[in-house]
């Protein structure tokens, strides 16, 4: 299995060598160099899977917009606990939330989750999030192509935006994971998105369906 390429990017060398030392050492991780304007530039041959944005910088919601404009998934690490930073961050398109007294095991399961196009952040702050930028309640009917979809479909869609996977899906609606599939691409062509990230961000009116923001993605939600 590959390793995930992973990038740092600080204004104090002290937190870069920190972190560097708490995921250096696991074998699913390959750090590589980060530059900032790199970064932002998507004809970059050699660009990370994740950065590890440091969260202390003055500037590090207009940076995380910029690299998650340019595709790339963001983590943000020390993050106050009881600042809005967390809330604003994953508005502002970042993929992980981590707070300053955050292990070297949690900086590598969020980089993992991540990878795979989940979202690593506690329950509360998400919470924060959808009430800080929904423009609509989080029934799904503002999404564009909601009234194409049969009855089945919306059933499926409220449940994948609440964060289920295709398995516990499928039991509870007693239908087999292929079925869930074959909803799933449907409800997809219908309402323009292309992944369960951008799903249920529509749904629950973080960004609308039919365009593609960084701020889209599976809402995994940690406990």
């Amino acid at each position: 299995m590959s390793s995930v390429l992973v990038g740092i990017l600080s204004e104090t060398r002290l937190f870069s060598d920190g972190v560097s030392r708490m995921v250096n050492a696991d074998s699913s991780v390959q750090l590589i160099e980060a530059d900032e304007e790199a970064l932002a530039d998507q004809s970059s041959g050699d660009r990370p899977n994740v950065v590890l944005l440091d969260g202390r910088q003055d500037n590090v919601l207009t940076l995380c917009r910029r690299l998650c404009a340019s595709g790339l998934k963001i983590i943000v690490l020390a993050v106050a606990v009881d600042g809005p930073l967390a809330a604003d961050a994953l508005i502002a398109g970042a993929c992980g939330i981590l707070y300053r007294n955050a292990r070297t095991e949690d900086v590598v399961h969020a980089i993992a989750h991540v990878q795979q196009g989940l979202l690593w952040a506690p329950r509360h702050v998400v919470a924060m999030a959808w009430s800080k930028s929904a423009t609509k309640a989080p029934d799904g009917e503002h999404i564009a192509g909601w009234q194409s979809l049969s009855a089945r479909e919306r059933e499926v869609l409220r449940h994948a935006a609440s964060g289920l996977a295709n398995k516990e899906l499928a039991d509870r609606l007693a239908i087999s994971e292929a079925t869930v599939k074959a909803h799933l691409t449907h409800i997809f062509q219908k309402v323009g998105c292309h992944s369960r990230a951008e799903l249920a961000a529509a749904y629950h009116g973080i960004a609308p369906s039919n365009v593609d923001p960084p701020a889209k993605r599976r809402l995994q939600l940690l406990a």
